[in-house]
Formats: structure tokens, C-alpha cells, sequence
């Protein structure tokens, strides 16, 4: 016998499908959400936070260069101070102070005040400096016509504590001078030369009133 089912499609029971058919595949749906869901979790997260770490190791760099940086214009700026303070060194050593000279030179020249060995005293002297030393003129008079006080005042000049420096002494050439007005009225009137070596020469020093050795 033919049966003919007039119900509508979705109401016809042989056509439906089964429950478990329809709870299997919403079952896997949902897992496939929920695994692309904890996926794009996990994956936004860790990106995020390797976002943030990025950043925080450029902020480290950055300021480790910004340090480093620094610390070269440290280093450039001490070794322009060295090689400053070296000039000024070696300037300081190739000049002679005569500020000093001049004080020890008169320290010699009054003796103390002790007239006995020798009064001496002078009008002008004139000082030249260069590279190979200093030279020193004056016109001298040594009171009284006994030469041991003549032969004093030079060695005090060679005692002195610029001694050691002098390259050369001239020796003294002397001529009476008579000043009535003095007491006593003769004096032994000579120009003196003394040459020294450079303020910062370290060779040896020739003996005073030998002659300099030439330069070559």
C-alpha cells in the first residue's frame, strides 16, 4: 500500500536530526570557540607583554647609551684638562720667576747688613730670557778699595741660592771710582754678566767663570 505523508518537511519525524547528532555538533562548536578563544588569549597576552618588555628594554638601552655618551665626554674633557695642566706645566717650568731672583739677588747684595765682608749695591740691571737660558747685566760698585771684599761679593754671589743655576759669571774688571761724598770715598765699580742655564734644563751646570759651552 502506498502511504503519502502530507506533513511539512520539518515536521516529517524520518527527515529531523537526531539529538545527538545536534548535541555532538554544538559540542564541537563550542570547543572549537572556546579553543580559538583561549587561543587569541594566550596569543594577545604574550604579545602584549613582549610588547611591554620591548619597551622596556629600550628605555634601558636608551638610557644606558645616554650614559655611555656621557662617560666619552668625560674621558675627552679629562684629557684636554691633562694636556692643559701639562702646558701650563711646562711653561711654568721654562719660565724663570725674577720676582725671586731679584729678592735673592738683594738678600746677597745686603749680606745681612754685615758691611764687614762687603758693601756692594747697583743703579739698574737688565734681564733677557729665551730658550737657551737667562742672561743677567748690571753695573756694580763695591765700596772700599780692598779687593777681599771685592773677592766677597763674588763668592756670595756664587753661594747664593741662584748659584747652582749659573752658567757663567764674568769676572770682575774693575775700576776705582773716588766719591768724596762717601766714607770711605773709593769703590770698585765693574759690570757684572751672569748667564743661567734654562729654568727647566737638566743637564749639568758649568762652574761660575768657566765659559758656557757653545751651542750648537
Amino acid at each position: 500500500m502506498i502511504r503519502v505523508n502530507l506533513l511539512p518537511v520539518e515536521l516529517r519525524r524520518g527527515n529531523r536530526l537526531p539529538p545527538k547528532v545536534l548535541a555532538v555538533s554544538f559540542g564541537a562548536a563550542l570547543a572549537t570557540s572556546a579553543a580559538i578563544g583561549w587561543f587569541g588569549l594566550v596569543y594577545f597576552g604574550d604579545l602584549g607583554a613582549a610588547e611591554a618588555k620591548q619597551v622596556e628594554v629600550d628605555a634601558t638601552l636608551a638610557d644606558r647609551q645616554t650614559k655611555v655618551a656621557y662617560f666619552d665626554q668625560l674621558e675627552t674633557n679629562k684629557r684636554d684638562y691633562t694636556a692643559r695642566v701639562q702646558t701650563i706645566q711646562d711653561i711654568g717650568k721654562s719660565r724663570r720667576v725674577w720676582s725671586k731672583f731679584l729678592d735673592e739677588l738683594i738678600d746677597v747684595v745686603n749680606n745681612n747688613s754685615n758691611t764687614e765682608r762687603h758693601l756692594a749695591w747697583f743703579d739698574s740691571i737688565t734681564a733677557k730670557s729665551d730658550a737657551k737660558g737667562a742672561s743677567v747685566s748690571m753695573p756694580v760698585q763695591v765700596q772700599d778699595d780692598d779687593l777681599s771684599r771685592l773677592a766677597n761679593f763674588h763668592d756670595d754671589l756664587e753661594a747664593g741660592p741662584f748659584g747652582r743655576e749659573l752658567t757663567f759669571k764674568s769676572d770682575p774688571n774693575y775700576t776705582k771710582v773716588v766719591d768724596k761724598v762717601r766714607v770711605p770715598p773709593t769703590s770698585l765699580q765693574f759690570r757684572l754678566e751672569m748667564q743661567f742655564q734654562a729654568a727647566d734644563a737638566n743637564t749639568k751646570t758649568t762652574p761660575a767663570g768657566a765659559k758656557a759651552p757653545a751651542q750648537k
